[in-house]
């Protein structure tokens, strides 16, 4: 009952402490996001359960109990510039750091080596001076309102004693002095031998251990019965054998098998004496035994009731006096975990003890418990941290001490652990378990260091602390909340950098000091290969703290104007930011198994000065060549400079690097490369300095380039990037040094971001010199070319030239010249550079295995079309303007000087004059020297298949001529120059399609269009759309002109190539509402056609009439599969046509005057009365067309419907009333009675079928649109077609136009008479049907949607 009672009343006094992780901070400033995340995910704080938590005391955060002393101290005053207020602190200071220098009782000697430059005498000396001086001369550092930086002065950077001036707390001098005063106490308070509770503990340790040697008896005497008991009953097999005679006197035999059993008397006696034994055992001693057990285990439980709930022990207001049975009783807990224990149950008791009475030490207790509870944690042994870390609770926000907690806490976690080979005693090994636990057969780890020596000693290396330990304590250190507090954030977490005033940011800069030399202690106190991950947990602070100061700085930096008061001027600030970065740099490189090389390509450089960059490079370059204690030796700026320049320490420099790990070098190059970075303090000639030591090391040296060239590529790329004439300061060296660096200079260049450079006019004489001067398979012929081509030749984001005009014009004569040079004399074929793949230069050389001719040749070419030679590409606001009227004058051919080059090739017939004389002088910019004399140069240009550069010339030419495009059409020479360029890149060979019709050509040329014809419809397109825009000609004159081109071929409507790009031209004219336009040319060709069909007369197209041949046409057969938006115009103009003839009308008034009459019969009838010369055949009449081209269309085709709708309107049209006859329904259904005809309607009720299918199943799974334009649509008649629709909206729409469409269609009462439509079905859609049968249109709006009209 008293166990019972005592559970219930601990249940109810203990709740939770709350987590001590916080959320992510919002800021209203940027930090740096990545050090957020780390510091997140590294400290994670465990939790505690303790009874309740008690309101935080009220007093200055930055003041406190100095370790859980008594003395207090009234916080300073902040008013500024009072001198009494600053005399009172250094006093206040003064009689902090004389109570800490009490005599300490004896202790045992630290496992530790202890810091060098942190000895306790020498630190206590220097302090003592310190507070000396300021008492007789004044503080270290006037008042805060008389600090003045004098203008004739240097500032001079503050040392760690005077920064501890501007650290409330007292600096690092009082957390390094408080771990001895801490260490002191707890050793007098630890030593708890003849207390009660220890005698309590060891008499309920003892009855634990006599009731697990009963149970272990017990056992054993169970398991002894187990074994007689099967010893009771012994089993053999017997075997009974019979014989008999039968009736026909044989003899059979049978045989049974059988088991028989044996009862032991003797065993049974036996077993008996076993079970008398072992059950007196149970009743008596393992009763016995199980009793004292409990009721020890209750005496524990009823002393810690009665400590617990004894008088005042929970108040809220205790003395430290009254808390010192509490920690006496915490002190004899954790002496019981520094022994061996084999008795899981007593383990389990005693932390659950020690959890129930830390936690009710750590809510009434004051700072100084927390310090006292994390020296037991050191001094217990290994796996502490699984089980106790949550004792260690620091709360920095809303805790006028947190502050001081998490520093003196850090302080005794970072230095090395007193008396805790006192304390670990009991843990010893003797002598023979260590004799065996060093055997092979014990499985025990030794720990070598890098040369394979012990990197501990053995005798020793029991009392160290686990890894695993260290790294759980340490992550119970709030530093998210500690630099919350550092940098002043609400308690919404915003922060305000604006608040920030000087003397904050000289605090901020004190106390991120103290806190990297309380972690550099730590650094050297862990030095050894056990704790390798903790000291990179240590180092990771480090750099989270200085990035988390640097952002700070920066963002004072960028919101303190020129104006804004302050008391320390912004020189002195950097100053001290420079020290404390130099300081942190130093003890990172101090430490060599902290991965240092790695760790500083991680370092925040973006906010250093230049003056301690130098420093920074010049210590990084020592780091490994110098003493650690001289690289903090040299101060001054000048003589880094001097140093880094010096032969011999590149030298050094370049050996260590051969030496030393490829992984340290490549992070040691990533450091230097992120130095160069942007800056606020932007210095040239540093970043110069790094970039040339990048290139020195990874191309120069002989010996390191094998190792870095890769890396260094990237890097020189990274800081070029962000520095791009570090592009021009490499070209220079490479210059100097380019036959010792050779081919693998190609690769840095290619890597370089060239397209950010702009070089100066040396420097592209210096590329001219290399192409010009040194043979095709030179490096330095190929480094030119490599780095023309990676140069940026098109417009920046305003539309203007990235690089001058006159550039670009230097450029193209160069490569003239060069081409001319080494390949004037060498057989080329353009049909090779036309056949190959667009590849860079590089590529071409080391991948395709070309020959330098050829590859030359390609990126000549390559070059040429991506230059803008041509005056309308320099300025694309004046090139649709009148041709000659760009701002600078073309040059002319025959008399501009610097076009010679460009002459002699023009002469010697080279394409490459042709193009450059063209796109350069007044051939290409003048309407009237152009077809006279560039026509031939154009000419000549695609006989030698450079078609691209032909497009290239016709897309610069064209806009400012279109209005005067009558001079272009007549000219049979500049059409003949279209129809070559159609006939070498088309889908039939020249003379081919003059032969055979458009069936047939696929057969022989695959039926594929050539990418140059592609580009030529990207050419046309694109000056539809630009001629459109206000001001300019119109698309009307654009396509008036390419139809003119187009149509003036022979029988231009059986070729492929012509055909698309018709079929692309019909399209931009439905989009651009041109269709007229179009319409009227195609009329005149078709009224021309009609007279003529192929080159036969009049009279030879009667008689072909005659014979039943077809009537001629634009589209060859019944429909077009591809060219639908060709087959939509052409139809339409075909109906055209018929309606001015009178021919379509005639025929359904014969029709409707004769039922008996079949359509072939009222055709000759109609030809008849309206005495036409020449008439379409039957089947050329529009409603058999357009039911053909409803079939042939692909179901994705925009223009379907309106296909659709074409022949619904023909075929359910009711003339009657018009003639004043009765109404006999749909006069389609008369040109459908034929048994022929009857196959053709009844497909096209299949086909509404189909394509509802379609659009139904895309509504379902919306399609991916395509990645290339319409124009790059339908290339071959079988291929399947391009989807054009992609909204599931549209294809849901289009499902119910097409089973409207169908429901007409299959109802023949609505056909075969006279309908009121109102009294039909919704299915029926009447308001649609009766738009339909007057000829309206209804599906307009889903083609517009379709194509984003």
């Amino acid at each position: 009952e008293a166990s019972e009672t005592l559970s219930e009343t601990s249940q109810r006094s203990t709740q939770i402490l709350p987590q001590t992780s916080e959320e992510p901070l919002p800021t209203s400033q940027t930090l740096s996001s990545s050090t957020l995340s780390q510091t997140s995910s590294s400290t994670s704080p465990q939790t505690l359960e303790k009874p309740s938590e008690t309101e935080p005391e009220k007093r200055n955060e930055w003041r406190g109990e100095a370790q859980g002393a008594e003395l207090r101290a009234e916080p300073p005053s902040t008013e500024v510039g009072r001198e009494t207020q600053n005399k009172t602190h250094i006093q206040t200071q003064a009689c902090i750091s004389t109570t800490l220098e009490t005599p300490l009782a004896p202790s045992a000697p630290a496992l530790y080596p202890s810091l060098p430059t942190l000895e306790e005498g020498s630190l206590m000396q220097l302090h003592k001076e310190a507070l000396r001086a300021c008492g007789t001369r004044g503080p270290a550092v006037l008042p805060l309102g008389e600090q003045e930086c004098p203008l004739s002065l240097e500032p001079v950077a503050f040392s760690l004693e005077q920064l501890s001036v501007w650290e409330p707390g007292g600096g690092m001098c009082v957390w390094v002095e408080g771990v001895e005063v801490c260490a002191a106490r707890f050793a007098v308070l630890a030593r708890q031998e003849g207390h009660e509770l220890t005698e309590l503990l060891q008499n309920y340790w003892r009855c634990r251990r006599q009731l697990t040697h009963a149970h272990t008896q017990l056992h054993t005497h169970t398991s002894d019965c187990n074994t007689t008991q099967n010893r009771l009953w012994s089993f053999r097999d017997e075997q009974l054998t019979l014989q008999g005679v039968c009736g026909d006197q044989s003899k059979v035999y049978g045989y049974h098998r059988f088991q028989q059993a044996d009862f032991s008397e003797a065993v049974l006696v036996e077993l008996r004496k076993l079970f008398e034994a072992r059950s007196e055992l149970l009743h008596q001693k393992v009763a016995l035994h199980a009793y004292t057990a409990l009721l020890s285990r209750l005496q524990v439980e009823s002393y810690l009731h009665c400590l617990l709930h004894g008088e005042n022990t929970l108040s809220h207001t205790l003395q430290p006096s009254s808390l010192l049975p509490l920690k006496e009783s915490i002190s004899v807990l954790f002496s019981f975990t520094r022994r061996v224990l084999d008795d899981t149950q007593f383990q389990t008791d005693i932390h659950l003890w020690l959890q129930r009475l830390v936690a009710v030490l750590l809510r009434v207790g004051g700072s100084g418990e927390h310090l006292y509870l994390l020296n037991h944690l050191l001094c217990c042994s290994a796996g502490v941290g699984k089980w106790a870390a949550a004792f260690l609770q620091i709360q920095v926000l809303g805790n006028a001490s947190g502050v001081q907690q998490f520093m003196q806490a850090l302080a005794i976690l970072m230095s090395p652990v007193r008396h805790r080979a006192e304390f670990m005693s009991h843990m010893k090994p003797c002598e023979s378990q260590s004799a065996t636990a060093s055997g092979p057969e014990s499985g025990n780890w030794t720990l070598v260091d890098e040369g394979g020596e012990e990197d501990e000693d053995p005798e020793s290396s029991w009392l160290l602390l686990c890894e695993e330990d260290l790294i759980s304590l340490l992550s119970q250190f709030p530093f998210q909340q500690l630099f919350t507090h550092l940098l002043e954030m609400s308690k919404k977490g915003v922060y305000e950098p604006k608040s920030c005033s000087s003397q904050k940011m000289m605090r901020v800069f004190a106390f991120a000091s103290s806190l990297i030399e309380l972690l550099a202690v730590g650094l050297n106190t862990y030095d050894s290969a056990r704790y390798r991950q903790l000291v990179k947990r240590i180092g990771h602070t480090i750099r989270m703290t200085v990035c988390y100061v640097s952002d700070h700085w920066a963002q004072y930096v960028s919101v303190a104007g020129p104006a804004r008061p302050r008391t320390i001027s912004l020189e002195k600030l950097q100053l001290e930011y420079d020290h404390l970065f130099l300081r942190a740099v130093l003890h990172v490189l101090r430490n060599k198994r902290l991965g240092i090389w790695l760790f500083m390509s991680e370092m925040p450089y973006g906010t250093l000065s230049s003056s301690m960059l130098w420093r920074v490079l010049y210590v990084m370059q020592c780091a490994e060549t110098a003493a650690p204690d001289t690289l903090n030796s040299t101060d001054n700026t000048y003589t880094c400079l001097q140093a880094l320049r010096e032969p011999s320490h590149q030298e050094r420099f370049e050996k260590w690097l051969c030496e030393v790990n490829s992984s340290d070098g490549i992070s040691l190059l990533t450091a230097l490369a992120h130095m160069a970075m942007p800056t606020h303090h932007s210095d040239p000639t540093f970043i110069t300095t790094i970039a040339l030591l990048v290139f020195q090391v990874s191309y120069v040296s002989v010996s390191t380039r094998e190792t870095y060239s890769k890396v260094g590529r990237e890097l020189l790329a990274a800081i070029a990037t962000v520095h791009p004439y570090i592009i021009s300061v490499l070209l220079d060296r490479l210059r100097e040094t380019i036959e010792t660096v050779g081919m693998v200079a190609l690769y840095l260049s290619k890597e370089l971001p060239l397209f950010l450079w702009r070089p100066s006019p040396e420097e592209v004489c210096v590329i001219g010199g290399w192409l010009l001067q040194h043979p095709l398979s030179a490096v330095e012929n190929s480094l030119a070319c490599v780095l023309l081509e990676g140069l940026d030749w098109g417009y920046t984001q305003d539309g203007t030239l990235a690089l001058p005009s006159s550039l670009h014009s230097e450029v193209a004569l160069l490569v003239a010249e060069a081409y001319q040079k080494y390949l004037t004399d060498k057989p080329y074929n353009g049909l090779i550079s036309e056949g190959i793949k667009q590849v860079s230069y590089l590529a071409s050389v080391l991948r395709l295995g070309l020959s330098p001719e050829a590859s030359f040749s390609q990126w000549a070419w390559q070059l040429l079309l991506r230059l803008k030679l041509h005056g309308n590409t320099q300025y694309p606001q004046a090139a649709w303007s009148t041709p000659g009227s760009a701002p600078n004058p073309s040059p002319e051919l025959t008399h501009a000087p610097n076009m010679h080059p460009v002459l002699r090739a023009v002469k010697a017939g080279l394409p490459i004059g042709c193009y450059l004389a063209i796109a350069m002088t007044t051939v290409g910019h003048s309407l009237e020297v152009f077809c006279t004399e560039g026509v031939d140069l154009l000419k000549n240009l695609i006989q030698s298949q450079h078609l691209r550069a032909a497009v290239h010339l016709l897309d610069n030419i064209l806009p400012p001529t279109y209005p005067l495009s009558f001079y272009l059409l007549k000219n049979t020479q500049f059409v003949g120059c279209v129809q070559l360029f159609l006939q070498c890149d088309g889908v039939c060979p020249q003379g081919v399609t003059q032969q055979v019709t458009h069936r047939v050509a696929p057969l022989f040329t695959g039926g594929t269009y050539g990418d140059m014809v592609r580009l030529l419809n990207s050419v046309i397109q694109t000056h539809v759309v630009e001629s459109s825009r206000p001001g300019r000609v119109g698309p009307a004159a654009v396509l008036e002109f390419w139809l003119g081109i187009l149509t003036q071929q022979n029988l231009w409507y059986r070729d492929r190539t012509v055909l698309f790009l018709m079929d692309q031209i019909c399209r931009s004219a439905f989009t651009h509402h041109q269709e007229e336009c179009v319409q009227r040319l195609l009329y005149q060709q078709h009224k021309i056609a009609l007279g003529y069909h192929g080159d036969r007369g009049l009279l030879s197209s009667l008689v072909g009439w005659i014979a039943g041949n077809a009537t001629p046409s634009f589209i060859e057969g019944q429909s077009l599969s591809g060219e639908v938006w060709f087959a939509w115009l052409v139809l339409n103009m075909e109906g055209m046509f018929e309606e001015d003839s009178q021919l379509g009308r005639c025929m359904e008034h014969e029709l409707l005057s004769d039922p008996n009459l079949s359509p072939d019969q009222a055709l000759k009838k109609a030809q008849q009365r309206l005495k036409l010369p020449v008439a379409p055949s039957l089947q050329r009449l529009q409603v058999y067309r357009w039911a053909c081209q409803a079939l042939s269309t692909p179901p994705d085709h925009p223009l379907l419907p309106l296909v659709w709708q074409r022949f619904l309107q023909l075929y359910l049209r009711q003339p009657g009333p018009e003639y004043g006859l009765d109404a006999g329904g749909c006069i389609g259904r008369r040109f459908f009675q034929g048994s022929t005809q009857a196959v053709l309607l009844r497909d096209l009720r299949q086909r509404l079928q189909e394509v509802s299918d379609f659009h139904h199943a895309a509504s379902q799974a919306l399609r991916v649109p395509p990645t290339h334009t319409p124009s790059q649509g339908e290339d071959r008649p079988n291929s399947p077609p391009h989807l054009f629709l992609t909204s599931p909206q549209i294809h849901t729409e289009l499902v119910r136009l097409f089973g409207v469409f169908a429901v007409w269609l299959d109802d023949e009462t609505l056909q075969k008479k006279e309908v009121y439509l109102p009294s039909l079905p919704p299915q029926y859609d009447p308001q649609r049907l009766a738009k339909v049968m007057h000829k309206q249109q209804v599906c307009v709006s889903y083609v517009s949607y379709c194509i984003g009209g």
